[in-house]
C-alpha cells in the first residue's frame, strides 16, 4: 500500500461558478483506493476538511483521511506520492515522496521542483498507477 497525499485544490472544480469537488477527480482517486492505496486529502491549515465546500460534496469525503498541509511528511518512511497545485510545495522533499504538479505547468524559465507534471487529477492517477505497476 502506498500513501497518496492530494491537495484539496487539486480536486476542486470551479468551472460551474461554485467550488465543488470534481466528480471525475474523485472517481479517479477512487481507482487508487480500489488498488489498495491510501488517499489522504490535504486541507488548508485551520480550514479543516473541505472548508467552504457544499455539505453534499464534503459528505462524500467523510470516510477519507484528512490532514493539514503542514503535516505532509518531507521524508516519509515508505514510498509516497503528493499531488499538489503549488510548485513551492514540491521543494525540499525526499526521494521517497514523489511530487506531481497538477494543473498548469510552471513558466518555461521556472525551476521545476516537482517530479512530474499532470494536466489534471486523472492524468496524475495514471502516472501513479503506471509507476506503481512498473515497480512491482
Amino acid at each position: 500500500m502506498t500513501t497518496i497525499y492530494v491537495d484539496q485544490d487539486a480536486v476542486l472544480d470551479d468551472s460551474r461558478g461554485a467550488r465543488r469537488f470534481g466528480e471525475v477527480a474523485l472517481r479517479s482517486l477512487g481507482f487508487l483506493r480500489d488498488a489498495g492505496h491510501e488517499v489522504v486529502l490535504v486541507t488548508d491549515p485551520g480550514g479543516g476538511a473541505a472548508a467552504g465546500i457544499p455539505v453534499d460534496d464534503a459528505g462524500a469525503l467523510a470516510e477519507w483521511t484528512h490532514i493539514p498541509i503542514e503535516e505532509v511528511p518531507f521524508r516519509p518512511a515508505e514510498q509516497a506520492w503528493y499531488l499538489t497545485t503549488d510548485a513551492d510545495r514540491c521543494q525540499g522533499r525526499s526521494a521517497r515522496l514523489k511530487t506531481v504538479l497538477v494543473g498548469s505547468a510552471p513558466a518555461p524559465a521556472a525551476i521545476h521542483r516537482c517530479d512530474a507534471l499532470a494536466r489534471d487529477v486523472p492524468a496524475a492517477v495514471l502516472e501513479i498507477l503506471s509507476a506503481e505497476a512498473m515497480r512491482s
